[in-house]
Parts: structure tokens; sequence; C-alpha cells
């Protein structure tokens, strides 16, 4: 009994650190710096070409009906 309270007491505080701190953390650092390394590896025109069409994707408008798919 004593070994489960305590190890929830060591457990829950890493879960909350990893979920709501270093998470988010590590969004901001690793996005960035994937697309840092398209855009070395595939080049300007290349990557602004790619770039363009996922964004294009995005911004397409959402199905009207539950048959439409884009």
């Amino acid at each position: 009994m004593i070994t489960r309270v305590l190890g929830s007491l060591i457990f829950l505080p890493f879960i909350f650190f990893y979920s709501y701190i270093l998470g988010p953390v590590l969004k901001i650092v690793l996005l960035p710096g994937g697309l840092a390394l398209l855009f070395l590896i595939l080049g300007p025109k290349a990557f602004m070409q790619h770039w363009e069409a996922a964004n294009s994707e995005t911004k397409q408008t959402e199905p009207t009906e539950q048959g439409d798919v884009a």
C-alpha cells in the first residue's frame, strides 16, 4: 500500500511535467527546426512549392455533404 502511494507521488509530477511543460517546449523548438532542415535539404524554391501546396490544402472549404471529400 505504501509503495503504491509513494509511487504515485513520484510518478504524477513527472507526467505533469512531460505533458504540460516539456511537450509545448519541444513543439516550439522542434517544429521550426524541422522546417529549417527541410529548407536546407530541398532548397528555397522546392520548399516554397511544397509549403504553398500544403497551405492551400488546409484552406479548402469544408465539405457540405458527408460524401464530399477533398
